[in-house]
């Protein structure tokens, strides 16, 4: 019966640890998550203003209202202070779809 406890409390300190090893491993930077937010910006950016890359107005209209919406989220992110929001910002409004 000893035997059969000394095994349940290893194997659950056991599964404690495997736990934590993991859970460490996928911890990133804030320079690693900024530039994964970045990507995805840049490729949304891309995905939504491809179509009205032969029209100026248009893409003008709908950039603005994305990059509102950016600044919004980009606000109240906890990787990005007001002047890294601001730089971003900048980068994205002169990006231009392929």
């Amino acid at each position: 019966m000893d035997k059969l406890i000394l095994l349940g409390i290893f194997i659950a300190l056991f599964i404690v640890w495997f736990w934590i090893q993991k859970s460490d491993s996928n911890v990133r930077t804030k320079e690693e998550k900024q530039a994964q937010i970045k990507a995805s910006y840049k490729k949304y950016l891309d995905e939504k203003l491809t179509p009205y890359k032969n029209d100026r107005t248009k893409l003008m209209q709908e950039k603005s209202k994305i990059l509102k919406r950016f600044s919004k989220e980009l606000h109240r992110n906890l990787f990005f202070d007001d002047n890294e929001t601001r730089s971003l910002l900048q980068e994205l409004a002169t990006y231009e779809p392929s």
